[in-house]
């Protein structure tokens, strides 16, 4: 890998670079090079890195082994991935359509097409995506077929008022802009339309307890984090509406990453017994036993990802003549 390119940032939420130090850490889940910082801003609290990559050398992070990229499931050859994976596409489209049961949808870094997938099985959406890795990008569109863009979200062209239904799983946090990418989503949508997304739930209980090797960091592929009290504040200024918001995708798999990464500092003697306790949590009676412990802290929105469900909102045009 070349040399890192760096940038400074200021904060997207109110454009302070006041900040307070959080810590430091390196790329746990894919183990590439480098130490990168998170902060909290002192004005809005919003948490971001600083400095970050420029996108010339982020971009190398993100590589065919990263998670959204892994084929569409009708590859899998295990039955039992495939039924586990598709289970949680089903519960992410069940959602959508308990607030909206057809359309026009549009998937924001969509990857190889996994969510995409699913709505196209259901027959009631006519799918597009948006996905900046070419190889993703490319197989999405001849696999589903479908509209799938190649590029970031703020250099597409979709027409203003086009989308019934906007989806971002996982996306949010990568951005480097992301209150421009919330604006644009709602120029995006129809009157009354929905933006669901998914971002790290660094409010959770498994944000206290992991600390610095909680899953929902991933530095340095996270740029922005996002507590409750600011996201609810900021959708409300740009316009939407906080209609839901919930705990229900993956915490099974998203604990799993919390123990692998705490795992990683272990000393020995019990760095010997890592791999075994890995392999352990992954038995079927310790993911039977986790089911009602995990399905509560859901209920109590306290695990590491949460969903939000908003709706686009008028915003009153002031009186000229005041």
């Amino acid at each position: 890998m070349s040399e890192l390119q760096w940038e400074d940032t200021v904060c997207d939420g109110c454009g302070s670079s006041q900040s307070d130090y959080l810590f430091e850490g390196p790329d746990r889940l894919l183990n590439l090079p480098g130490q990168f910082r998170m902060v909290r801003c002192q004005e809005c609290g919003l948490i971001r890195q600083q400095p970050r990559l420029a996108w010339e050398s982020l971009k190398n992070y993100y590589t065919e082994a990263y998670a959204p990229y892994t084929p569409l499931l009708r590859e899998e050859p295990s039955v039992w991935r495939r039924l586990d994976k598709r289970y949680g596409m089903w519960k992410q489209l069940r959602l959508v359509e308990r607030f909206q049961h057809g359309g026009r949808l549009l998937d924001i870094g969509c990857g190889t097409g996994h969510f995409l997938e699913e709505a196209k099985l259901s027959r009631r959406w006519e799918i597009s995506g948006v996905e900046p890795n070419a190889t993703a990008a490319a197989y999405a569109r001849q696999a589903l077929p479908a509209n799938i863009i190649e590029g970031r979200f703020s250099d597409t062209t979709f027409q203003p008022n086009s989308f019934d239904v906007i989806t971002m799983w996982n996306v949010l946090e990568h951005v480097s802009y992301p209150l421009a990418d919330l604006r644009r989503a709602r120029a995006l949508l129809r009157d009354q339309g929905w933006l669901v997304f998914t971002v790290p739930n660094v409010d959770g209980l498994e944000a206290r307890l992991f600390g610095p090797y909680w899953v929902g960091w991933d530095l340095p592929r996270h740029l922005y984090l996002f507590p409750r009290a600011q996201l609810r504040t900021l959708l409300n200024a740009i316009g939407f509406q906080l209609v839901d918001m919930r705990c229900f995708s993956s915490s099974y798999i998203f604990l799993k990453h919390n123990l692998e990464f705490w795992s990683q500092t272990w000393n020995p003697p019990y760095a010997a017994w890592r791999n075994s306790i890995l392999q352990l949590y992954l038995s079927a009676p310790i993911r039977i036993g986790l089911s009602l412990p995990l399905w509560l802290l859901d209920r109590l929105k306290l695990t590491s990802v949460i969903t939000i469900v908003a709706r686009k909102q008028n915003i009153p045009k002031r009186d000229s003549s005041c």
